[in-house]
């Protein structure tokens, strides 16, 4: 057996303690007899006690013996200042426990301690299991207390629950126990916060207090926290002002302010401090004034805040809305915002001088300029759908629904009609009058598109709604030949025609889905009369396809057609072998790329980029419904070749050089390179005519130009421009019957 290194005495065997009198101690020696350094350490316990943590009834100097040697000792101090039996009187075993982590032993000695009768007053306490409490208004919380009968007598005791509003409490305020000698007794008092608006939000610090007859009284405290709820509704009776707000039909100058009148109700049980803060879209337009400048808001409370708004009125013009927003903000956010966080205000701002008054004064104005101006301005009666500049750049033709076509003379910054040019006859065209000066010619139906002859560039052809083909001598603007298909009825809409570079042949692409080419021997002679046909219609086995838009290279070896469903279909093209081009088209095949679109996407514009002297590439520009344009490069595109009889229509394989959306997402309409590729100039559904930069590449220079420059914007869509940047001048036609000059450098 091991022998035990821990050595201990008691100062003396029995002790006599009464309580209420002053701590009665003992001494213990601890000897160290190992053979290392140990520390020491004490426990006493008493028969029958039964411990509690928060209960203490010894204390020991000192609590841990420091380390010592082999041989030393160390002598310890035990004061014993209560019962370790609360209300126990007799004599009780009180075990000393000496033990030592190092040495992992322990020795136990016995002291007998007398406890007699203190003949004072009883002890209590008042415990407190839970201190802190968090309720909502309305709801009931459980609170409990836990009291000890630390005395040897029996006794009865009062507790009484005080702190709160005596009206707060469900039962009574007040308990009465009997408590035995040593004993314990739990109870709970109920409390119950009234509604929001009565029940404060913060800490309610309570205090319970336990007396006796025969003794000390005793308490302890918690707190009640009523937690935040509620909101705080913010209104106005009236969210339109009017400036001036009465006799707006009459001129005032004086009147510039409108008041507001902004509600808000405490339904929450925080108080509040609000001030108010505007913004919105025409808040920088106005000055504001605060009545008063914050308002306090007490539970159930409604205050109100007078706002004055102050603008600018223009002398003229129409009535104008601007749009506040008030936002108000809350000194205490701990339930967000008001309900709700912000009012829209809106102020109708009427002009000093009233509507009526400003429509009599332009009247007599225009009285009067009639009385010295009787001319009205030369323009189209339609929306204009082709434009182009002539060969030498001094002159615009514009083609129109109103089913004209007028020549324009290019001036420094505008376009003006030409003056030697003027109808002969009477000017009456789609059953309306035109003004004769500038006037080309009359057609029969509303003019889709024009193309000047590229030899000579002395005349023009004319595409019509009723299908029909005009070539018109320029600048008188006789009709010298007529273009119709003689197989097929009329009514099928001509969108768009274009000439080979050796004005020999013409293309022309139609509504019904079908290309027409016009063939004759030589400059001088007539088209003929019978053109050969490409039904792209039923080769693409699309019922709807039309054949919207057509380009040709500058080498005159590529065809583009484009329509809707996305598409556009390249066929090759031998300008020197016309006659084996359409013979054997049944075997030829051709090429398309198609983006699988819908019946409503369209492929609107082509354009191919200009040849350089040392570059003989195809360059393709694109633009369709969605607004998107991209650019191709056709000598990298593969036309399958397929033996077959029977015609068929293969996929192009073809990747684009670069394709970007133009930021309005509209449809964009028309296209065109500048001479030098730099530059493409584009119109579309939003209005606007857009200047894009190019790399070398043909790519987007997005160092310059990102989202284009817009040169021009109108407030209908543009369906045509041209495109000279060789004179810095683009023309333009749209909806609103405008043909525009616009300069670029």
């Amino acid at each position: 057996m091991r022998q035990n290194d821990i050595f201990a005495s008691l100062s003396t065997q029995n002790l006599i303690f009464r309580p209420g009198e002053p701590p009665v101690y003992f001494e213990v020696t601890v000897n160290n007899d190992s053979d290392r350094f140990a520390n020491f350490q004490l426990e006493i316990t008493a028969a029958g006690e039964n411990r509690h943590p928060e209960y203490r009834w010894y204390r020991l100097e000192p609590e841990v013996a420091a380390a010592q040697p082999h041989g030393s000792s160390t002598k310890f101090q035990i004061f014993i200042f209560n019962t370790p039996i609360p209300g126990f009187v007799g004599t009780v075993n009180l075990t000393v426990r000496i033990f030592s982590p190092q040495l992992g032993q322990e020795r136990r000695l016995l002291l007998r301690l007398k406890i007699e009768s203190d003949n004072k007053p009883t002890l209590l306490s008042v415990e407190l299991p839970v201190r802190e409490f968090q309720i909502y208004p309305r709801n009931t919380v459980d609170i409990p207390v836990r009291v000890r009968n630390l005395g040897q007598q029996l006794t009865n005791v009062l507790l009484h629950f005080t702190g709160v509003d005596p009206s707060w409490m469900k039962g009574s305020a007040e308990r009465r126990l009997t408590i035995d000698p040593g004993g314990t007794a739990e109870v709970s008092f109920q409390c119950q916060p009234p509604s929001v608006v009565q029940a404060l939000s913060q800490n309610y610090p309570f205090n319970v207090e336990a007396t006796s007859n025969n003794g000390y009284p005793a308490n302890a405290e918690g707190h009640l926290e009523v937690l935040p709820v509620g909101f705080i509704k913010f209104s106005t009776p009236e969210k339109q002002q009017k400036i001036p707000h009465k006799r707006r039909w009459w001129p005032d100058w004086k009147s510039d302010t409108a008041s507001y009148e902004l509600l808000f109700q405490n339904s929450s049980n925080l108080q509040q401090e609000i001030n108010l803060q505007i913004q919105g879209r025409d808040w920088q337009k106005c000055k504001f004034r605060k009545y008063p400048e914050t308002a306090n808001l007490s539970l159930g409370e409604t205050a109100k805040i007078i706002l004055d708004v102050t603008t600018k009125r223009p002398w003229i013009g129409l009535r104008k809305t601007l749009l506040l927003e008030v936002k108000a903000e809350l000194s205490d956010q701990r339930l967000g915002s008001t309900d709700p966080a912000t009012q829209t205000l809106e102020l109708l701002v009427f002009p000093i001088i009233p509507l009526w008054l400003q429509l009599a004064i332009l009247a007599l104005i225009a009285a009067l300029l009639a009385l010295f101006l009787n001319q009205e301005p030369i323009q189209h009666l339609g929306s204009v759908n082709s434009v182009r500049v002539s060969g030498i750049g001094t002159d615009v033709i514009s083609g129109s629904d109103d089913c004209t076509l007028r020549i324009w003379r290019i001036s420094t910054n505008k376009l003006e009609p030409l003056e030697t040019v003027e109808f002969p006859g009477q000017p009456l065209a789609c059953g309306i009058n035109h003004q004769p000066k500038g006037l080309l010619t009359i057609t029969k139906d509303s003019v889709r598109v024009l193309r000047f002859e590229p030899v000579e560039n002395k005349s023009v052809a004319v595409g019509l709604d009723s299908g029909v083909i005009e070539l018109r001598d320029v600048p008188t603007g006789k009709l010298t030949s007529q273009l119709q298909d003689p197989n097929l009825p009329g009514g099928d809409r001509v969108f768009d025609i274009i000439f080979t570079t050796n004005s020999l042949y013409l293309f022309s692409g139609y509504g019904s889905g079908r290309v027409r080419v016009w063939s004759r021997p030589s400059i001088n002679s007539q088209f003929i009369a019978e053109p050969k046909v490409i039904d792209l219609k039923n080769q693409l086995k699309l019922s709807d396809f039309q054949a919207r838009t057509l380009a040709i290279s500058p080498d005159d070896t590529r065809i583009v057609i484009a329509g809707n469903f996305n598409r556009f279909l390249v066929l090759p093209w031998n300008i020197n072998q016309p006659d084996y081009q359409f013979k054997g088209l049944s075997q030829k095949k051709l090429g398309t790329i198609d983006s699988r679109g819908g019946r409503e996407d369209y492929v609107w514009g082509l354009a191919f980029a200009p040849i350089s002297p040392n570059s003989s590439n195809k360059i393709l520009a694109t633009s369709d419904s969605a607004g998107f344009i991209t650019i191709w490069d056709l000598n990298k595109c593969e036309i399958p070749q397929n033996s077959n009889s029977q015609l068929e229509i293969n996929e192009l394989n073809c990747t684009h050089l670069d394709r970007w959306q133009d930021e309005s997402k509209l449809a964009i309409r028309t296209l065109a390179f500048s001479d030098n590729s730099k530059l493409l100039v584009t119109g579309g559904d939003d209005g606007r005519v857009v200047l894009w930069n190019l790399n070398d590449d043909y790519t987007l220079d997005k160092t310059k130009s990102p989202k284009g420059k817009t040169i021009y914007r109108s407030s209908k869509k543009i369906n045509s421009i041209h495109f000279r940047s060789s004179q810095g001048i683009v023309v333009s036609g749209s909806e609103d019957f405008q043909v525009k000059l616009h300069r670029i450098n």
